[in-house]
């Protein structure tokens, strides 16, 4: 079977997806939570159903997860003044803060996945990685950059 890389990338994710949620439990957060987060620190205000769009959930599903995103101060959601049906989303200082401790984790994380590799090589893969999904190349090239600063 690790003849196919297919399969080979389906354990790394596996082992990867169990060690990144465990390290996120840690701290009250989930990869859903750290989704939202990162995409509104990435995009800034959204309305609810483009954070569904940027991170492909449902909506019923993203109404509970902003209930407790708001609940915990993470998040604020304002009724567009524009249309009464829609509600702007936006980060929150202390939303920033945690999406920092899910960073520095993911961080760790990361380099416990890949500790066979070098900085290069973990490079490389990225940006095959990113490539066989499709990205442009100044996506590759941004997201490979070396020295990349991880939030603190």
């Amino acid at each position: 079977m690790l003849s196919w890389p297919t399969f080979g990338l389906g354990q790394l994710y596996r082992s990867a997806h169990t060690l990144i949620a465990t390290r996120l439990g840690t701290i009250g957060e989930t990869m859903r939570t750290y989704s939202v987060l990162a995409a509104l620190a990435e995009h800034g205000e959204l309305s609810q159903q483009q954070v569904c769009d940027r991170i492909d959930m449902g909506r019923s599903d993203m109404v509970r997860l902003l209930d407790d995103l708001e609940t915990r101060g993470h998040v604020v959601r304002t009724r567009d003044p524009n249309d009464r049906h829609r509600h702007q989303v936006t980060l929150t200082p202390s939303g920033q803060k945690s999406l920092r401790r899910c960073e520095r984790l993911l961080a760790a994380a990361t380099n416990e996945v890949f500790s066979h590799l070098s900085a290069d090589e973990r490079r490389v893969l990225h940006g095959l990685v990113l490539q066989t999904l499709g990205h442009p190349a100044d996506v590759i090239d941004l997201a490979v950059t070396p020295n990349r600063r991880v939030p603190t």
